[in-house]
């Protein structure tokens, strides 16, 4: 039985492996971020840089409105509430400890049933 042998160019075999090889890269290449998701990034990376973070910082970080913080200080300084949120007023500018307010938002809170946020329209 007589073997058929081809021979091929060592140019063609060298095209065929790179072309597997970035076909694989490719695959294997995680998405490309946008750039919203590089803004998120760069802000969650100043706010760690921090010991200390602003308001705004605080929505940010927590992802809630800056009316909801509002309401969490009024409680906290009022006293209306068993949790207050950690905060430092420096004569009027509000501050607080990245780290504190953190472990504070970890704390279970036994929530009322009136007190759940739940979002959507409310039924009548």
């Amino acid at each position: 039985m007589s073997r058929l042998q081809i021979e091929i160019p060592g140019d063609s075999i060298e095209a065929m492996v790179r072309e597997v090889v970035e076909h694989s890269l490719a695959q294997m290449r995680p998405p490309l971020p946008d750039e919203e998701t590089d803004n998120t990034l760069h802000t969650l990376q100043r706010i760690n840089a921090k010991q200390f973070i602003t308001i705004p910082e605080f929505a940010f970080l927590f992802n809630c409105s800056r009316g909801h913080v509002d309401k969490l200080l009024a409680q906290a300084q009022l006293k209306d509430t068993k949790y207050p949120v950690p905060y430092l007023d420096l004569n009027g500018l509000v501050q607080f400890d990245r780290l504190e307010v953190i472990e504070w938002a970890r704390t279970a809170k036994p929530l009322l049933k009136k007190q759940r946020k739940t979002g959507g329209k409310k039924n009548a």
